[in-house]
């Protein structure tokens, strides 16, 4: 674990390598928030953390959330997931003849290898940080589906080839002012998609609402009775974010994008499509 204690405006930040790594933390690591203990308090209904428990919560950020991972293999079959871009493309030159275009008379009747940009980018890694806090009025089915939006639209760029190194985050601001912010390492670039893993990290609303509680409980930051006030996170709020790297805001108005899991998606889809476009133009 890393951390960045600067207090005051600058804030405090932590960022840990693994789910595994927060667990331990949580199991190692002493309350500094004295009479803080909401993460492990009563739980307010299927819509707050679905009836989750502080027990339950720290089993699955250890192995996953099993039952999770089912439910979104069946929500994603119904997802559309586009077929993978061609390995060739139709061109004035390339390593065989296209017989039927050359027949019809078209200039563009050879086959060439398509190159890497056209293909979706073999080679290339998006990294992705997605901030999984949000208000309480916000639903925990609602984040669920915001999650599986995240989930299919991963799937689809590893699908045309562009590998993904996924984070989760958490971000508040505290009273008297700074920022408190967690991040953790869900998926490297060169791991398969783990959805038992990608499940609980940003569809679970106990991974805020239970381990996130706890990991503000056992920061540096001064006690914070109300825990914090929730908000979009920026790459500044984090310690050494690889280049390039883009956040996902959105888990806060999950309520509002996410009442399905295709609104989700669809979602997902513009916010990072406009953040690409912006990178080209500059």
């Amino acid at each position: 674990m890393r951390k960045r204690i600067e207090g005051g405006k600058s804030g405090w930040s932590y960022h840990f390598d693994s789910m595994a790594e927060i667990g331990r933390f949580l199991r190692d690591t002493p309350r500094t928030w004295i009479g803080c203990t909401m993460s492990e308090g009563k739980s307010y209904g299927d819509n707050w953390d679905l009836g989750t428990t502080y027990a339950e919560a720290e089993r699955m950020a250890r192995d996953g959330w099993l039952e999770g991972a089912k439910q979104a293999q069946e929500a994603l079959k119904l997802l559309p997931l586009k077929s993978p871009l061609p390995d060739t493309v139709n061109d004035f030159y390339g390593f065989r003849p296209h017989v039927a275009r050359f027949c019809a008379g078209a200039p563009d009747s050879m086959i060439r290898r398509a190159t890497q940009e056209a293909s979706g980018g073999m080679g290339k890694v998006l990294t992705l940080y997605v901030p999984v806090n949000a208000v309480g009025g916000v639903s925990a089915k609602h984040m669920m589906n915001f999650g599986l939006g995240v989930a299919q639209y991963i799937n689809q760029l590893e699908t045309d080839g562009v590998r993904c190194e996924l984070y989760g985050v958490l971000c508040s601001d505290q009273m008297g002012g700074g920022a408190l912010t967690h991040s953790w390492r869900i998926k490297s670039a060169d791991q398969p998609l783990d959805l038992a893993v990608l499940a609980f990290s940003i569809g679970h609303a106990a991974m805020f609402r239970r381990l996130g509680f706890a990991l503000r409980e056992r920061s540096d930051a001064p006690r914070n009775p109300g825990y914090g006030t929730s908000r979009p996170a920026r790459l500044s709020d984090l310690i050494d974010p690889p280049a390039g790297s883009y956040i996902l805001n959105g888990m806060s108005i999950a309520g509002q994008i996410a009442r399905t899991p295709a609104d989700a998606l669809d979602y997902v889809r513009k916010q990072i499509d406009k953040m690409l476009d912006v990178q080209d133009a500059t």
